[in-house]
């Protein structure tokens, strides 16, 4: 074992263009690279004389950033903290924390329209104070994304009461996105919003560039990203009270999950993957949405809601925008086929079909997970060689493969070190402290010969830490834990057209199990403890 190091890293050897010049390789920069696209974004604002650390400001942005910024912050909480205090009485959360200057407060006026961009009670000005929150009324997204959020700081902190507190506010928060009537669809008990590209935040409505109300005209429609990132909140609260043996609460988050999830289904699904919009209001904006394939598509490939054949299909509806287009990064396209315009947005441009990194890294990890390890590790050379070609990490690109900006950078730069982290270096947290863990390395997918992977919690100190390594041409490969923990699962990747045929374990003789997923195989060894060595030949 290499000597150790502190924090999080990913380091490989055997590399020949790594130096500062380096364009081809993107392992021996890229967990840094992504990390910078998140310092970029993270600041610290005032609220009164409270220091309030966000990236961004948006807690939607914030908790999709979290995947990546727990592996290298200690301060996880103050931002969702803030907005879990001043929870509205209905149940809904603002999300923006923005200074009172800025039109996303909710409290200037909006430029010459003489309005704000949201009315009571979606907003919230405290006198005397220099900043502003705020709710986009016509999202229906931020309760479910504060049950993932606060479900990865809890697992970064290990703080039981910390969680033991938000849990009644989380419970409200998805008890009015259930139950609200601007929110929930009551014929086909599902959540509802207007007409938007995805789960973005505006409409086709031309005063939405400064006016984020439902208003009367616009068409509502249920979004599948919606109810996919609800029913991954019931499976989250399910598994929380299951740690803290609330049973009863458990079984009622899982029959609500499974019967979510059979109307999801349902009327959702068109036998390849999900449909854009069932539009409720009729409405034509030039596609066919039930054949539209939107991005949050690959965000449902890892809320657990899909069977394997579900998640292939989608994968392959991915690629075949590549194979279609030919473009390096098309199949990474965050809305295929794009609407003519939208709002004034062309065909190409923004969330209207442009190239997205947010969505390579959900489909790299989907392709790890699926028994498509060699296409995750594809993905994730393609867009770590783009990276290191512009010098930068970009939120979106046009089909020229240029960066269009439009967003944070940060949402980027996370769900790419989330795809290297949860993918590659295959480490999965099943609890929290990574008290248990499952370890499935898939660097033979990549080709690489050698890997020392180490991910820590700063917000609490936990961490994981392995080395990995395979020689005579990857027939034969060998593991080392340096970190302890409860319960160490081990999944061996064997290389393509291999199967594992020997194990050992500290020089003995080892049983394993073989785990088949798709076309690949794992050799799987349980109960590690620190400094055991794995040892498995494959044929």
């Amino acid at each position: 074992m290499m000597k150790h190091l502190p924090g999080s890293y990913i380091a490989v050897d055997g590399l020949r263009n790594a130096g500062s010049v380096n364009k081809k390789e993107p392992l021996a920069t890229l967990f840094g690279i992504c990390n910078g696209a998140m310092q970029m974004w993270s600041r610290v604002f005032l609220y009164f004389d409270r220091p309030i650390r966000t990236n961004p400001h948006w807690i939607r942005d914030y908790m999709l950033t979290v995947k990546g910024f727990k592996y290298t912050e200690r301060d996880l909480r103050s931002f969702p903290d803030l907005l879990l205090e001043h929870q509205h009485e209905t149940g809904f959360f603002y999300e923006i924390l923005a200074p009172i200057q800025d039109m996303h407060s909710g409290v200037p006026l909006c430029g010459t329209h003489n309005c704000h961009i949201v009315e009571e009670p979606y907003r919230k000005y405290e006198e005397g104070c220099q900043f502003g929150l705020c709710r986009l009324q016509l999202e229906a997204d931020i309760e479910y994304l504060m049950v993932e959020g606060c479900y990865q700081i809890w697992q970064a902190t290990g703080d039981d009461e910390w969680l033991l507190a938000q849990l009644p506010r989380l419970e409200k928060g998805l008890h009015y996105t259930q139950s609200d009537p601007c929110r929930w669809d009551e014929t086909y008990q599902l959540v509802k919003r207007p007409h938007t590209l995805d789960t973005w935040d505006f409409t086709d409505r031309p005063s939405s560039s400064f006016d984020r109300m439902i208003r009367p005209e616009d068409p509502m429609g249920i979004f599948h990203g919606d109810n996919t990132g609800l029913y991954y909140a019931h499976t989250l609260l399910e598994k929380i009270y299951h740690y803290f043996q609330e049973e009863e609460k458990a079984e009622r988050h899982h029959r609500e999950a499974v019967a979510l999830r059979e109307r999801i289904m349902k009327h959702l699904w068109n036998g390849k993957f999900f449909r854009h919009f069932l539009m409720l209001d009729a409405a034509d904006y030039g596609v066919d949405e039930t054949w539209q394939l939107s991005l949050s598509n690959a965000y449902a490939l890892n809320r657990d809601i899909l069977t394997l054949p579900e998640k292939l299909s989608i994968l392959e509806a991915y690629r075949a925008c590549r194979e279609k287009y030919h473009g390096e990064l098309d199949d990474f396209r965050n809305l295929e086929p794009p609407f003519p315009v939208f709002k004034g947005i062309q065909a190409g441009a923004y969330v209207n079909g442009g190239n997205a990194p947010f969505v390579a890294g959900q489909l790299a990890i989907a392709a790890f997970e699926c028994g498509m390890e060699e296409y995750g590790a594809d993905i994730i050379n393609r867009i770590g060689c783009k990276f290191l070609r512009d010098g930068k990490v970009s939120f979106l690109y046009n089909w020229n493969e240029e960066d269009i900006g439009g967003g944070p950078r940060c949402w980027s730069g996370a769900e790419i070190m989330s795809a290297m982290t949860r993918g590659l270096a295959g480490i999965v947290d099943e609890s929290k402290l990574f008290q248990d863990v499952t370890i499935s390395p898939r660097f033979a997918a990549a080709g690489e010969d050698h890997a020392v992977v180490r991910l820590e919690y700063p917000a609490s100190g936990a961490f994981c830490e392995y080395e990995w390594r395979s020689t005579d041409q990857q027939k034969k490969v060998c593991f080392t834990l340096a970190s302890q923990h409860r319960n160490c699962r081990l999944r061996l990747y064997a290389p393509a057209g291999m199967l594992p045929k020997q194990a050992w374990k500290n020089g003995n003789d080892c049983p394993f199990a073989v785990e088949t997923v798709g076309q690949s195989h794992y050799a799987c060894v349980e109960n590690l403890q620190a400094d055991d060595q794995i040892c498995v030949v494959f044929a």
